[in-house]
């Protein structure tokens, strides 16, 4: 239930993207070079790794080429070379390409299993399952195990929305406290939250293809087309119709389409950086 955190690193969010969240989960920095063969597969098994344990750990990327500022913070290690972090600490590092196993094996011995993320687990695996009565079982237990496990109340908002409960969705998002809501799962759900919420007035996609054949340019049917994108995992085309709509008209509904794409780049700020910094320039060229 929980997305691969896999993040491209800057000095814009080094602070947030390493620091700050190394004080929840471990952060792995692998720093590398796109002309360092060892480094690009180390990449392919660090990524692989983040899928696979999405939720657990932050695989933070630092190009040396591009981001000589950081790399010297660190120290300028040479390509391939990881450092691991955790409560804005490094308590592992590492030069060269490793196995699949040794990365396994160092982030399990840093992730603290502790019983309600044993639950959030095996509610996970419910809900992939289709299990979703026993997944809410599970996260409720979670929830009596440790109330203030943020995760866990991120997870049943979003278990409540794949159950098309989104009402109690709304209810307990905006119960959770504001740095639970800001952070990067948090932002996401929010915008889930908001595309979900502009669902309920669209009418069906066959219909709004029809109105588009018909005018390109309408902007209702571009609008609801976008958080149908949004909604089915469509990032960038659902970017694109957006844009397509801020630049037929952008007064639309009170400036709705300049609304909706900046909460479009929040929420996948940290799961598409390079993405969203690319529709980010197209779309300040269009305010200029």
């Amino acid at each position: 239930m929980s997305d691969a955190m896999i993040v491209n690193i800057t000095l814009n969010n080094v602070q947030e993207m390493v620091i700050q969240n190394s004080k929840r989960l471990p952060v792995l920095i692998h720093f590398w070079s796109p002309v360092n063969e060892p480094s690009q597969e180390a990449n392919t098994r660090l990524e692989k790794l983040a899928n696979e344990m999405a939720g657990e750990f932050i695989l933070a990327k630092v190009n040396i080429d591009q981001q000589t500022d950081i790399a010297e913070k660190f120290s300028n290690p040479s390509a391939p070379f990881y450092k691991l972090i955790k409560d804005a600490d490094i308590v592992a590092e590492a030069g060269g390409v490793h196995t699949e196993e040794t990365y396994r094996a160092l982030l399990k011995e840093h992730i603290v299993d502790e019983p309600s993320e044993k639950l959030r687990k095996e509610a996970a695996q419910a809900f992939a399952a289709g299990e979703f009565d026993l997944a809410l079982q599970h996260l409720s237990d979670a929830a009596q195990e440790n109330p203030n496990n943020i995760k866990i109340h991120l997870d049943l908002v979003q278990l409540y929305l794949h159950t098309d409960q989104l009402q109690q969705a709304q209810e307990l998002f905006s119960q959770l406290p504001e740095s639970a809501q800001k952070e990067p799962h948090g932002r996401y759900i929010k915008g889930i939250l908001y595309f979900t919420e502009q669902m309920r007035h669209a009418p069906e996609i066959t219909a709004i293809q029809a109105a588009l054949a018909e005018n390109p340019k309408d902007g209702a049917s571009l609008f609801y087309l976008s958080t149908y994108l949004i909604v089915n995992g469509q990032i960038e085309p659902a970017f694109q119709t957006l844009l397509q709509l801020f630049s037929v008209d952008r007064a639309y509904q009170e400036g709705l389409p300049q609304k909706t794409l900046l909460q479009a780049f929040d929420m996948f700020t940290a799961s598409q950086p390079e993405l969203v910094a690319k529709y980010r320039r197209t779309f300040q060229s269009l305010l200029n």
